[in-house]
């Protein structure tokens, strides 16, 4: 095993440190940035969960839109299904254009004016007579507004969390859950009671709240500054073979993602639930994504559990249970499918960003999950129109959720193929970020490491073991420098 480490910091001279200041200065401060993993980052946080509670929760409850636009505008089902396909799909397909512009302006401005588009485009929606203005104004504008608004929110949390990633990943995705669980059966209640026209109205006044979570995105130190040397569409990251396998596994998983969220609503009024009975698997479904999120993010971040494994056991606990839905003949059964799918999707939701994170370092974090969402976007608006359109050919949905099951099993067998990833050249220099410019290439072994830990005055917790992802180690290490102050390094080891 190889590993890449810095040795312990060495005394400069006045000019030295001098020369080493202005280098700082040219190159961006990000190499000295540390992540708070807490303080102000949990307000941040909290702001995070806000915004996914406003983006994610409307669009998981793709399904109610979707029935209400059936009965509304009484069209096909292939055809409606792109109305709501097509918003989750802008979410996605801006992601690179948010995150870019977070980069360079701050993710305060740009979850603002997100929260903006979105009412614009929901308040749009209201005046449309026919089902074709919507395909611009709720799929195009909405899909903008709420991209620009969640993207940002993902990013700044890498920017405040790098040991806790994980745990504050899954508190704000929480929001998402709970958003789903509320905008379910507020949005079949108010279309039941004011008509669709209202309803899209008064869903443009909540998103316009937004912005009160953007004024908790306070910028951390050194965020602009990394601007300059960052494309909005870098895709130089696909030289990392393990992003690109990674990025390949989850667009054929995008390809069904959708289904459920979309097509369970109708599913279960075909198989004889009231319309009322299956506006509330939304709800089922969201209450399983809060204990999904929490107890993933919680478990995830412990070193005994490999996160790419646990990604993959819920990918293919995903494709088991939406092939075995379509037995289901009782309503309560697919009431447990839609909580079961909940807290699996809880957790996958959670990993994407962290996962990321893993594979290309905390340098490349922004861009990579940007370039990842714009591409997902693509196969994500396939799903569901092909699942309407299956059942408009077969009258039943059965074809479309063993189409999900199958799919997702693909999506799973790609991604084991990150377990036998050769090491990328260069890529551990690539990926360390440390105070000290000096390197020491030769192996680390037992006594190695606690002469460092000597030398450096190291507080760490013995008990924490390297994150194994892929065929890449990482091993978390706290080093205290003179003034009492902890910095979070990484030294990262290959196998």
């Amino acid at each position: 095993m190889t590993v890449m480490a810095t040795g312990p910091p060495e005394s400069k001279s006045a000019d030295s440190v001098a020369n080493d200041d202005k280098e700082r200065g040219r190159n961006g401060p990000e190499q000295r940035h540390t992540p708070p993993d807490g303080g102000w980052g949990w307000v941040v946080c909290l702001g995070a969960l806000v915004v996914n509670f406003l983006t994610i929760g409307q669009q998981n409850s793709a399904g109610v839109v979707y029935s209400e636009l059936l009965w509304e505008y009484s069209t096909q089902r292939g055809e409606t299904a792109w109305v709501v396909s097509l918003a989750s799909s802008m979410m996605y397909l801006f992601a690179a254009v948010g995150t870019t512009l977070a980069e360079r302006y701050g993710s305060r401005v740009v979850v603002i004016a997100g929260s903006f588009v979105s009412a614009a485009g929901l308040f749009a929606s209201s005046f449309a007579t026919t089902l074709q203005p919507l395909f611009v104004t709720y799929g195009v504008i909405w899909g903008l507004g709420s991209s620009l608004g969640l993207f940002p929110s993902l990013v700044i949390l890498t920017k405040y969390f790098r040991r806790r990633l994980a745990l504050a990943s899954g508190m704000a995705l929480a929001g998402a859950a709970i958003g789903t669980l509320a905008y379910g059966p507020f949005i079949q209640t108010l279309s039941s009671k004011y008509g669709l026209a209202v309803t899209f109205r008064i869903l443009a006044g909540v998103q316009s709240l937004m912005f009160l979570s953007a004024l908790t995105f306070r910028p951390v130190e050194s965020e602009k500054a990394q601007f300059n040397r960052k494309k909005m569409c870098d895709f130089a990251i696909f030289r990392n073979r393990g992003y690109a396998i990674w990025v390949a596994a989850l667009c054929i998983f995008m390809l069904v993602f959708l289904v459920p969220f979309v097509h369970l609503v109708r599913f279960a009024e075909d198989r004889g639930a009231s319309k009322s009975q299956a506006s509330l698997l939304t709800g089922y479904m969201a209450g399983g994504g809060l204990l999904g999120s929490l107890i993933f993010g919680a478990v995830c971040d412990l070193p005994k559990f490999n996160r790419l494994k646990i990604c993959q056991l819920i990918l293919l606990s995903i494709a088991i249970s939406s092939s075995v839905v379509t037995l289901a003949k009782k309503y309560e059964w697919i009431c447990v499918y839609a909580s079961a799918f909940g807290v699996l999707d809880g957790g996958y939701e959670m990993l994407v960003p962290v996962i990321t994170r893993d594979i290309v370092g905390p340098r490349k974090v922004s861009s990579a999950i940007g370039v990842l969402y714009c591409i997902m976007a693509f196969p994500k608006t396939l799903g569901p129109p092909i699942a309407g359109s299956l059942y408009d050919t077969t009258k039943d949905y059965s074809a479309s959720f063993f189409l999900t099951g199958a799919v997702t099993i693909l999506s799973t067998a790609v991604m084991f193929l990150l377990n036998w990833v050769p090491r990328a050249k260069g890529h551990e220099v690539e990926e360390i970020t440390m105070p000290s410019s000096t390197s020491d290439t030769s192996p680390l072994n037992k006594d190695d490491r606690k002469s460092l830990r000597q030398s450096l005055s190291l507080a760490t917790a013995d008990s924490l073991q390297a994150q194994q992802h892929g065929s890449t180690l990482w091993f978390p290490y706290y080093f205290v420098e003179s003034n009492g102050e902890c910095i979070y390094l990484e030294k990262l080891s290959v196998v």
